[in-house]
């Protein structure tokens, strides 16, 4: 996305909640919403997520209510219940081996496991917030650490994995850029805090069922279900504004 894109599509985001990490409140995640306010946000509308720090800050999610938010709900439970213990195999920063994993030839130094599902996958990916889509938006990682801290990693990935060189871009090779890798930040969260976290995010989610309720169809009828021969309408879609029932 170019920089025009990116300011354009900025405008559209609200915020409506911090998660601070300090009583300063220079360390915050915020989190945007796309519509105008909370008052009109529901689970299906897009959402954004940011870390700040002391007037810096990096975009960790893009998405929509239900899939982001409720994410990082489920994440922040499980590191308050100190499930979320780094693996022994984990020696290095978390983004150091999701590049690896990204570069197939080199998995092979890396741990996998077997969900409950039988699906086989990368341990790293019990510890991930949100992804990174290698250009804009960074990994996020949340864990704890082997002190039973709780930990917030931010990591950056090789930023030609999901898009060719653009004209007049210095590229270079990955194993040049890996040579220098870092993550961009690793900060421990107390656990009063995370509390903290959760009590907010769960208001939010609160607010936004509520909304979703006030703004679901009224079964008064609507183009998509006229299409699809139905009398009245019964497809549970969310309203766009006042002048449609839904769709």
């Amino acid at each position: 996305m170019d920089n025009l894109q990116h300011a354009s599509r900025e405008k559209y985001f609200h915020e409506i909640m911090q998660l601070c990490l300090d009583k300063s409140f220079l360390v915050c995640v915020k989190i945007y919403t796309a519509e105008s306010s909370l008052e009109n946000t529901d689970i299906l509308t897009w959402v954004k997520i940011e870390y700040e720090e002391r007037g810096k800050s990096y975009c960790l999610l893009y998405d929509s209510f239900n899939m982001g938010i409720y994410n990082f709900r489920d994440q922040l439970v499980k590191v308050l219940n100190n499930e979320l213990l780094l693996d022994s195999s984990i020696k290095k920063s978390l983004g150091f081996y999701q590049s690896q994993y990204y570069k197939k030839n080199n998995r092979k130094n890396l741990k996998y496991v077997v969900s409950d599902e039988g699906r086989t996958y990368w341990i790293g990916y019990r510890y991930q917030l949100f992804g990174s889509n290698g250009i804009e938006v960074p990994a996020s990682w949340l864990y704890n650490d082997q002190l039973g801290n709780i930990v917030l990693e931010i990591t950056p990935i090789y930023p030609w994995f999901f898009s060719e060189p653009k004209p007049g871009e210095v590229f270079i090779k990955y194993s040049e850029w890996m040579k220098t890798y870092k993550p961009i930040l690793i900060r421990t969260i107390t656990k009063e805090t995370a509390e903290q976290w959760l009590k907010q995010i769960d208001e939010l989610i609160e607010a936004v069922k509520k909304n979703d309720e006030r703004l679901r169809c009224t079964g008064i009828g609507c183009a998509h279900c006229a299409k699809i021969g139905k009398t009245g309408c019964h497809c549970g879609s969310l309203l766009v504004d006042e002048k449609k029932h839904c769709c």
